[in-house]
């Protein structure tokens, strides 16, 4: 009985921290809005010059294709008698 005591009132304080901490972080975001339009000048136009249009670029000749991979792989024997290919 005395854990289960324990167990809901470490939630309760868990809950009233998240919940006292999240209204200080609405609070003050709300707070500072409010000032920021209070004080604030009006706003100002910034001219922004557009980037150039890349250039075209034609392509004339193709690579050559690449010679092809040669993958050799080298098998151990199995120490048997070997009859020449035979089968």
């Amino acid at each position: 009985m005395n854990d289960s005591i324990h167990r809901v009132g470490l939630a309760v304080a868990t809950l009233a921290l998240i919940v006292t901490v999240g209204g200080y972080f609405v609070a003050d975001g709300y707070l500072s809005a409010q000032a920021a339009v209070a004080s604030s000048l009006p706003p100002e136009v910034v001219y922004v010059r557009a980037a150039p249009a890349p250039q075209v670029m034609q392509v004339t000749q193709t690579a050559p294709p690449a010679p092809p991979h040669v993958v050799h792989i080298t098998v151990a024997g199995t120490g048997g008698e070997n009859d020449g290919g035979g089968g």
